[in-house]
């Protein structure tokens, strides 16, 4: 039976990273475990939001609200909470390969003229539904972000970030969440939507151009 493998497996993997011999329990109430929750945010945080990772890919139906917009639109929909940035995905059909197009966002609405609006976002997962792979870059991404706090070790730090983004040059995509980045490009289906297209940019009003690939 495998072991469960959680925050607490996560962290103190990132701590023997920084060569600490501390030990990280979930329900500590010391400066390691507020150093610690200070530093598991921010990396989730920068982590997840640098790719659409699959394992994060969730598919909402959308509630309409009772509300009547002022803005034109016919509908309003309320935009699920726990997501993590903008949609990947916006249809009015779950089985439609292509996006819809004609919507807007304001805040934590969505408005458009269609009845059913389906969204799919990044959701917050637990580490034991990561795959494999990013929890092993998570833990050297986190271990970068606890060298100085706990470690006191700036050199240490830049050479995990190194380890985990690849060089400053590379903005973030390179090391080895740069070859998982790739990896997962590599994974998708030729010519589907969440490859190929970013619903934000190209959404507007009904007269905005539509300039999908599809």
């Amino acid at each position: 039976m495998s072991t469960l493998i959680d925050k607490t497996t996560i962290v103190n993997w990132a701590l023997s990273e920084t060569g600490s011999f501390a030990t990280f329990t979930i329900d500590g109430d010391d400066d390691l475990s507020a150093q610690v929750n200070l530093c598991w945010q921010r990396c989730v945080d920068h982590t997840f939001g640098l790719f659409d990772w699959k394992f994060l890919k969730k598919t909402f139906a959308l509630v309409r609200t009772d509300a009547t917009p002022i803005n034109g639109w016919s509908h309003e929909f309320a935009l699920p909470g726990g997501r993590i940035g903008d949609p990947l995905k916006i249809t009015c059909d779950p089985t439609h390969r292509a996006p819809l197009r004609q919507f807007d966002i304001e805040g934590d609405f969505l408005y458009a003229d269609e009845k059913a609006i389906y969204a799919t976002f990044r959701v917050y997962r637990d580490p034991e539904h990561w795959d494999p792979a990013f929890r092993a870059a998570f833990a050297v991404a986190l271990a970068a972000y606890l060298a100085v706090p706990i470690s006191h070790d700036g050199k240490l730090r830049d050479e995990l970030m190194g380890r985990a983004f690849g060089t400053p040059s590379r903005e973030g995509t390179g090391g080895m969440f740069g070859r998982l980045m790739a990896q997962n490009k590599a994974a998708a289906p030729v010519g589907h939507p969440l490859a190929a297209a970013d619903p934000i940019s190209g959404a507007g009003g009904r007269t905005s151009p539509w300039h999908g690939s599809y």
